[in-house]
């Protein structure tokens, strides 16, 4: 008899009748998952609730607490380099929360939800100010090793359980994390274990639905499929409009993920994520009702 077989039959089955919730949805799915083969809710300038004027800077409306409860796991954290600390800010503007308490939060619910993974992207942001070293030293002095994945390939779900598996977009010396830094602004992008499309600079929000369902067609199942789905419009004074972006493409993409097939379909890095549209996404990985 196929015990092997059977075993994954009645772990399909019980996944089908068991309540699943955001604040746990990937503790009841197979260490020997790759996270290339799973769909994730992500935020774009995950941290990006303040700005100076509406719809120019804002890229999210729940915390970082509440979208780790609504079931997001990949964060996209801009940091600058000031008096050798980091502070989240999107451009220019001060997010007004710190790198540290960032984290705090991260690995507090990684503490309470050990089966959990969280993919981290870490980028500079603004001006660098008054450091006497340098960006990779920061970064290092402000994380517990032993708490996130830092070797440059995707582990399965299994090894990944209770860490943060870093996504570099900053220069390092050696080895650290899967590398990005050569990431090509505004075009799709691919890498050894990668494959991202971050349009954000869009002529208009059907050109980025395009590009959006682009990445969902392509078959490279090696790799992570990293899927912004946010952006802007250019307004008055070149003023960026951002939900000018996000309000009809979470529309579509909401009916999209509502009725698509249950495969997997990447990292989807969404601005103004709500809980409902992240469970929509989250649910793909589980059999169909």
């Amino acid at each position: 008899m196929d015990y092997s077989g059977l075993m994954k039959k009645v772990l399909l089955f019980l996944i089908s009748i068991l309540p699943l919730s955001g604040e746990a949805w990937m503790k009841s799915l197979p260490d020997d998952l790759v996270l290339a083969s799973l769909t994730i809710p992500g935020t774009h300038n995950s941290a990006a609730l303040h700005e100076p004027f509406p719809g120019t800077a804002t890229c999210q409306s729940l915390s970082l607490k509440e979208q780790l409860e609504a079931g997001v796991r990949f964060f996209d954290l801009r940091c600058r380099h000031v008096n050798d600390r980091f502070h989240l800010y999107h451009g220019p503007i001060d997010q007004k929360l710190s790198f540290a308490d960032a984290l705090k939060t991260l690995e507090e619910f990684l503490k309470a939800e050990p089966k959990e993974t969280l993919l981290i992207s870490i980028q500079g942001a603004a001006k660098p100010s008054k450091n006497t070293r340098t960006y990779e030293a920061t970064f290092k002095g402000s994380i517990n090793a032993k708490k996130w994945w830092l070797k440059p390939t995707l582990p399965s779900l299994g090894k990944a359980r209770g860490k943060m598996i870093l996504i570099r977009r900053f220069n390092s010396k050696g080895t650290l994390g899967i590398p990005a830094t050569n990431w090509k602004s505004n075009r799709r992008h691919s890498t050894k274990q990668l494959v991202i499309q971050d349009l954000f600079q869009p002529k208009t929000p059907t050109e980025k639905w395009k590009a959006i369902e682009g990445l969902f067609a392509m078959k490279e199942p090696e790799k992570l499929h990293l899927n912004f789905t946010s952006g802007y419009l250019k307004g008055s004074f070149g003023i960026p409009q951002i939900q000018a972006v996000s309000d009809p493409i979470n529309r579509k993409l909401k009916n999209y993920v509502t009725t698509a097939e249950h495969r997997p379909h990447g990292v989807l890095a969404l601005d103004f994520i709500t809980p409902n549209l992240a469970k929509a996404i989250w649910q793909l990985n589980f059999p169909e009702e």
